[in-house]
């Protein structure tokens, strides 16, 4: 049942192919400027010129001549990252625009920005909260049981974490095909996964797999992850939004 998904995952990707390609890989551009600007501060901030100095046991913690530049640094740094998680969220938040458009028949990769400027603020919102979440479910599972049980706590921890992460697959989705607010397309989200969980956490063990698998693969698996997974996870989890909503 979860191979439908998949395979209409695949087919609808490759009828948009070039529109997703495009659309990726500005989101990575964009992005990864305001990341490689907050990181560049940092290294720059400590004294590191070049990356390639990264190896060298020269670069040492006496290149930090004063706490207070590299506070500030820090503290500049913080918000490019900040700048490039809150474009992030709106870049997803359209590529299940362009998700949505596609299985309709045909989208462009105009559609991603005009998704993140109609429903951006809603998934950046729906994004914090999910990530809070996240944030106290690992401080309870993980670290929590971490300490009661260390090593065999945590890893009980990490598994009921992941296992209820599941519940907020279709928060994105909501989003972008109802018009919901973000504690409704979060209730809905798990709405539809409570009902159908065996066949969403079947989902998204064959993507995780996949991308677990070819990640071994230097620069081309990142690359087939970025540019092909990602899309067609996106155009899937719309497609079963759409098949199984309340």
């Amino acid at each position: 049942m979860v191979f439908k998904y998949i395979k209409t995952g695949w087919q609808i990707y490759k009828t948009n192919f070039v529109s997703f390609f495009i659309a990726e890989l500005i989101a990575l551009i964009i992005v990864g400027i305001f990341f490689g600007i907050g990181t560049g501060i940092i290294f720059i901030s400590m004294g590191i010129s070049s990356f390639a100095e990264l190896g060298s046991p020269e670069v040492t913690v006496f290149r930090v001549v004063s706490v207070f530049p590299l506070f500030f640094a820090l503290s500049v740094s913080f918000i490019f990252y900040l700048i490039a998680a809150l474009l992030g969220a709106l870049f997803v938040t359209g590529l299940f625009g362009m998700a949505a458009e596609a299985l309709r028949g045909t989208t462009e990769y105009k559609t991603m920005f005009s998704t993140a400027k109609e429903f951006g603020i809603t998934g950046i919102i729906t994004s914090t909260i999910i990530w809070l979440i996240s944030l106290i479910l690992m401080f309870v599972f993980i670290g929590g049981l971490g300490v009661i049980l260390p090593v065999i706590g945590s890893v009980i921890g990490c598994i009921l974490f992941l296992l209820i992460m599941v519940f907020f697959s279709f928060s994105y989705p909501g989003i972008v095909v109802d018009n919901l607010g973000p504690i409704e397309t979060i209730q809905r989200s798990i709405d539809i996964t409570k009902k159908n969980y065996p066949d969403v956490f079947a989902l998204l063990v064959f993507y995780v797999g996949i991308s677990l698998a070819i990640n071994f693969v230097p620069l081309i698996g990142q690359i087939i992850i970025y540019f092909v997974l990602i899309p067609m996870f996106s155009i899937s989890l719309v497609f079963f939004y759409k098949r199984n909503k309340i």
